[in-house]
């Protein structure tokens, strides 16, 4: 055995409890791919339905009965 106190277990490693962050008020991540002309069009929308849910929501029904 090791004389060092380096890596392993032992009592105390290792991040504290409760010393993560809350994430329930965090958008999660997703993956989309796009091409570059297509990517604008998606970061002005995902823009625009931060901005304004409601509206968005409301575009969406618009186009789906249109």
């Amino acid at each position: 055995m090791s004389e060092n106190k380096w890596g392993g277990k032992r009592a105390g490693a290792g991040r504290p409890k409760g010393s993560t962050k809350e994430t329930s008020n965090q958008r999660p991540q997703h993956q989309v791919r796009a091409f570059p002309e297509e990517w604008e069009l998606i970061k002005e929308f995902a823009k625009f339905v931060k901005d304004n849910p409601e509206k968005a929501k409301q575009l969406i029904h618009d186009l789906k009965v249109s």
